[in-house]
């Protein structure tokens, strides 16, 4: 190892510089892959909601003066509930993909002492209109879905439907339907009884919740009191025209409500289709920038080590048809110019990984995105290996073919 080692030292500019090249070339690489792998994770995950071209979401919706009554909007979901080609309507407060409000919070498995943060939908029908598939128990009662609560209701005990995910999250052991889950971490909070479990419901706070917890979500029933901004999930039937009822959706809404809402302050009729589609587009840009700039990162590590390499291989040209001379064979050639590259490599890696951890620290205090997981660097190491031998194979065979005659005569 000593005869290989050596010459590094004496010739350190290119050994130095493939070292740096390499160690720039993995911190970029482990961080743009992260930040990749956490763009891709809401375009591929499942959302749970069935026939998204079938679904209207009325939100944006505004009251002028004090929130109104859960009597009230229950009139406008009965009224929209009488529109031709409608299969379910459902009231609630917050929904995937909508953006104008959010409710979340820690929730504890009682027995198990497992922590989650979760996304709670509080709402009448709103499983039957988002069609999520229930895996597990029941849906909620009529009686459940008639409960009005008098504030916002996330802090009031009752049933639950949840993912399976959280489920599986909370309560290891497989057995959800029946177990309670406590809302926040007093003694004296809220818990809520599992009745059914749904195989995913995605949150709607994308930008921060795009990790292992995106599908966490809860389900109540009943209408949210003192809610200033009520959203309606209308579902078209099957035989339904989805344009036609989200023009009638409209209509109707604008009929109830349209004079007790501020005006100036538009409601949002869409599909939700669409409004995934414009949810998740710059992820989607996200996805190709970031894609893009790995691959120019290893195309540019992977020529640079060549280069280099072909060029510190040219210049001990002599020394390498000597040791042919001597009796070195075409592969203990081959082996040398790969082991050294090997060593040169690794010393990059080790430092590519110190200064991937920098930037990951620099990005979380300037951008507060997430902590680079630790197998990032590893799988960044592996790679950047792999890149390296990849990238030596051919300076390493021509040096390896050079005959030893010419070798000799190039000096």
């Amino acid at each position: 190892m000593r005869h290989i080692i050596q010459p590094l030292f004496r010739h350190r500019l290119m050994p130095l510089l493939v070292l740096l090249q390499v160690a720039l070339a993995c911190a970029i690489a482990c961080n743009a892959l992260f930040l990749l792998q956490q763009r891709l994770v809401p375009i591929l995950a499942p959302d749970g909601i069935g026939q998204p071209e079938k679904l209207v979401v009325a939100w944006n919706i505004a009251s002028r003066g004090k929130p109104w009554p859960p009597s009230r909007l229950r009139e406008v979901q009965a009224s929209l509930r009488a529109i031709a080609g409608v299969a379910a309507v459902g009231l609630a407060g917050s929904l995937p993909m909508e953006t104008s409000a959010q409710m979340n919070g820690d929730v504890i498995g009682e027995g198990t002492g497992i922590q989650a943060d979760a996304a709670v939908y509080i709402g009448d029908h709103l499983r039957e209109a988002l069609d999520l598939q229930l895996v597990a128990g029941r849906d909620f009662s009529a009686t459940e879905q008639g409960i009005d609560y008098q504030d916002v209701g996330i802090n009031q005990s009752g049933p639950a439907i949840i993912t399976r995910a959280l489920a599986d999250r909370l309560f290891p052991d497989g057995h959800a339907l029946g177990k309670v889950v406590r809302i926040g971490r007093d003694a004296d909070a809220a818990r809520r009884t599992v009745v059914g479990v749904v195989e995913h419901l995605m949150r709607n706070k994308l930008e921060q919740d795009n990790r292992s917890n995106i599908d966490y979500s809860m389900l109540f029933p009943g209408v949210p009191g003192q809610w200033p901004m009520p959203v309606f999930a209308v579902r078209a039937g099957a035989e339904g025209d989805a344009e036609r009822v989200r023009q009638a959706v409209k209509a109707t809404i604008t009929r109830e409500l349209g004079v007790e809402m501020i005006q100036g302050f538009e409601p949002t009729y869409q599909m939700y289709a669409d409004m995934r589609a414009n949810m998740l587009a710059k992820s989607k840009a996200a996805v190709w920038l970031l894609s893009g700039v790995s691959l120019v990162v290893l195309i540019v590590a992977l020529v640079g080590i060549m280069g280099l390499t072909g060029y510190w291989v040219q210049q001990r040209t002599r020394q390498i048809g000597i040791r042919r001379a001597l009796g070195a064979r075409r592969v203990d050639i081959l082996r040398h110019v790969q082991i050294e590259n090997l060593l040169v490599v690794g010393a990059g890696i080790v430092l590519g990984m110190l200064l991937a951890y920098a930037v990951n620290l620099w990005l979380m205090r300037h951008y507060e995105l997430s902590r680079l997981p630790w197998i990032y660097l590893p799988f960044g190491a592996a790679l950047m290996l792999v890149l390296g031998q990849l990238a030596v194979l051919a300076p390493a065979r021509r040096a390896a073919a050079v005959p030893p005659v010419v070798a000799t005569r190039s000096a």
